[in-house]
Order: C-alpha cells, then sequence, then structure tokens
C-alpha cells in the first residue's frame, strides 16, 4: 500500500478506514445469538456456542453496534435492540441475587461463572450509556447498572473493587487496574448521557491514584495487580503469565489505552468541574513514551505484550488490541498536541496491523507472534470487535470526547 493509505488526514486514508468499519462490522453478524445474546466467533467468523454467553462481549457488541446504528449501517440499531433486551433479562442477568454473571452456558463446566465482577458491569454501563446518548430507549438497563455498581465503590480508597461471589456477601481481596480502567471509560460516556458530574469525579479520582500516584512514581510502568488495600502486588500472576484478564507483568497495551482516555478525561473535568488536572496531557504522553521505549520491536514491528518492572520482555506475541489502541491513542495525542512525531507513528502502526493482523475480510487476527505470525496460547478465534472498530474512528472524531458523542452530535474531524 501507498503511504497515503495511511496518512492520517489524507481522503485516501479516511476512504480506508471507512471500508475496514465496514467490513468489520459485517464479519461480526454472525455474532448475534437470539437466545444467548452475542457469541463468540472463530477464525472464520462463525458462531462458537462451546464459548457460552460472556458478559463483557455482550456489552462490548451492544456497545459497537449503537456505533455501526450512528455511522449509518443497517441492521445495526435491531442489534442495539437485541443487547440492551438480553442485558435486561437474558441468560446473564441474576434477577434474584442481583448484577450479571460472568459466563453461563459453556460446554465446560468449569469455564462457567457465577461471579460478579467490576470489569464486566463496566461494559454493561458502556452499552446502556452509548446506547442512551445516542436516543434508545435504555434508560432502565442505565439506571439499573449505575445503581448495582455502587456494590463496588470503596469511598476509602476511592476506587472500584473486583469480585463478588454470587450473593454479594465475600468480596475477593484481589484489587485490579484493568476494571477501574474500563470504568473510568465508562463513566466519562455516562457523564455525557447523563450530566452527573459525579462521574468525572470518580474517574478523576481513579486517575490521580493509579496514574499520578503509582505509575508516575514507577517510571511510566503501570502496576496492574493490586492487594486489598490498593498497594501494588507486581508478583501477581507469575503462574499463570498468559492470563486472557489478569496476566503477570506490565500489560503494555494498557498503559496506550489509559493514555488516551486522560486525554479525554481532561476535557470532561472542565465541563464537569470547571477545572482540569493539567498534568493529564503530559501523563499521556509520558505513558505513550514508556509503551514505545520499552515494547515497540524496531526490527520486526509490532508491540510485545508484557514487560518485567525494568522494561524487559516477557511475552513478546502480538496481540490485535495492543496495535488497536496504539493507533487510537497516537490519533488522540496528534490531535491535542499538534505533534507530527504522533502523526507518523499512527502511519507506522497501521502499517504493521495491515500487514499482519487485517486479513482479506477485513477481520483481525487476535494473536501474532514475534514475527507476526498466527499464533495461539492466549486468544483462539476472532471475538472481540470493539478494539479494532474504534480504531478505524479515532482519527475522524474529536480526541476530547467519546466516539458515541462524536457520532450523535456530527462532530467528523475533518483533519
Amino acid at each position: 500500500m501507498t503511504d497515503s493509505h495511511f496518512s492520517i488526514d489524507t481522503p485516501e486514508h479516511r476512504a480506508w478506514l471507512d471500508e475496514q468499519t465496514r467490513l468489520l462490522l459485517e464479519f461480526s453478524e454472525p455474532a448475534l445469538d437470539p437466545e444467548a445474546g452475542f457469541s463468540w466467533l472463530d477464525d472464520a467468523g462463525s458462531p462458537v456456542p462451546a464459548e457460552g454467553s460472556q458478559l463483557w462481549l455482550a456489552g462490548r457488541y451492544t456497545y459497537c453496534a449503537v456505533l455501526g446504528h450512528l455511522l449509518g449501517f443497517p441492521g445495526q440499531a435491531e442489534r442495539v435492540e437485541h443487547g440492551l433486551a438480553f442485558l435486561r433479562s437474558g441468560a446473564l442477568r441474576d434477577t434474584a441475587d442481583g448484577g450479571w454473571f460472568v459466563t453461563v452456558g459453556a460446554a465446560d463446566p468449569a469455564a462457567n461463572s457465577t461471579l460478579k465482577e467490576s470489569y464486566g458491569h463496566a461494559f454493561v454501563l458502556l452499552a446502556a450509556a452509548s446506547a442512551k446518548l445516542a436516543g434508545f430507549d435504555a434508560d432502565d438497563l442505565y439506571a439499573d447498572v449505575l445503581t448495582e455498581l455502587e456494590r463496588w465503590w470503596e469511598p476509602a480508597p476511592q476506587m472500584y473493587a473486583d469480585t463478588w461471589d454470587r450473593e454479594f456477601t465475600t468480596l475477593d481481596p484481589y484489587r485490579g487496574a484493568n476494571s477501574n480502567m474500563h470504568l473510568v471509560e465508562a463513566g466519562l460516556l455516562a457523564y455525557e448521557a447523563d450530566g452527573d458530574p459525579r462521574h468525572i469525579e470518580r474517574s478523576t479520582a481513579i486517575v490521580r491514584r493509579l496514574i499520578g500516584e503509582v505509575t508516575a512514581q514507577n517510571e511510566w510502568r503501570l502496576p496492574e495487580h493490586y492487594l486489598e488495600d490498593w498497594t501494588p502486588d507486581p508478583e501477581y500472576g507469575a503462574d499463570s503469565p498468559d492470563s486472557h484478564f489478569r496476566p503477570y507483568g506490565a500489560t503494555v497495551g494498557h498503559w496506550l489505552e489509559w493514555a488516551r482516555l486522560i486525554v479525554a478525561l481532561e476535557t470532561a473535568q472542565r465541563a464537569a468541574l470547571g477545572e482540569s488536572d493539567s498534568w493529564l496531557i503530559d501523563a499521556a504522553q509520558n505513558l505513550f513514551r514508556r509503551a514505545v521505549a520499552d515494547a515497540w520491536d524496531e526490527d520486526r514491528g509490532g508491540f510485545a505484550f508484557s514487560t518485567d518492572w525494568s522494561g524487559n520482555i516477557l511475552n513478546d506475541h502480538r496481540f490485535h488490541w495492543v496495535i488497536a489502541e496504539a493507533v487510537g491513542t497516537s490519533a488522540v495525542l496528534y490531535r491535542v498536541t499538534g505533534n507530527s512525531e504522533y502523526a507518523d507513528w499512527y502511519a507506522r502502526f497501521w502499517t504493521y496491523a495491515a500487514e499482519h493482523h487485517i486479513e482479506a475480510d477485513g477481520s483481525w487476527i487476535h494473536e501474532l507472534d514475534a514475527d507476526g505470525a498466527a499464533a495461539s496460547g492466549t486468544w483462539s478465534g476472532k471475538p472481540d470487535l470493539y478494539h479494532a472498530l474504534q480504531a478505524t474512528l479515532f482519527a475522524q472524531f474529536p480526541a476530547t470526547h467519546t466516539l458515541t458523542h462524536g457520532l450523535s452530535s456530527g462532530a467528523r474531524d475533518q483533519g
């Protein structure tokens, strides 16, 4: 491909992005399951019922359908309504004890879980808030998930806890950054949906602690895992380094994801609170620089997945969501700083993704080895639309709001 395919503001690149958006939405169409919400998809895009219904996927697919609807793609409104209905009363909703289960209906009984995790609930809020903002009748689900999330909020540390048992009687001592990151993300959308500054107050408290205190004092390497008192637990997961959601070491892609989110938070703070944390834009740039310095492979391209606390590579596989987040963060930082270095990185990231992750049908291979060949170990199939779809949109809308806001307000950024 020519360089103009990936130059952030050229008409050719915008046309290419639009085509990638269309292909991703089409590839995901078989995921809709009339009875089980949304299915895991294999490499060919066929449903895998044996994986069961998973809360994080149901929330993400519903959110993506909102974006697809706002982009004008046919059938996406029906997918939104399907997702909202499933989240209201489907198999994942616990009508007895409240909240939503992690996974039900999997063929392997060990894969099913009636635990209640704040991580999955973050995506219920993301789906409900985006649907509400886009004009769907989602007020009931929105109010429901906000009420449920109060069970996880810990007023003293001003953070969200991670995992309850089914009856909400026993709270696991584990604390995690990942669920809090996605609750910041959902909180930004919730503020746009209802204007309540509490969402930004909580997101600000989370970011000040995890980024402004812990990460800034750790050479911008973000600890993922914490003890019950929110002391970092850097050796957590050493016995399960390939875990989907709690991997050992420093997860580089999350540094990029946090960087993108805190840029939007700075704008939301000014709107909701009348002032902002001026250090957030510098922090976003520091997170980006640390990710590139520690994990970008200059010779083979791509980001290694994880490092130790000195920047040495632990897992050198390339995951699709990491390069997708790199695309988004470089676009956002280019918009807010005007520094052409970020536009250059944006083009480099898309070049790697197009050459290694993106297939002819527009779907993304979820895991590669260090040489860019398809791999497994952590991921199987292509279940996740959310990261790749957003990557095709970030350069086209203002960096300081959510994509749902940009689409619903008609604020497409023409560069």
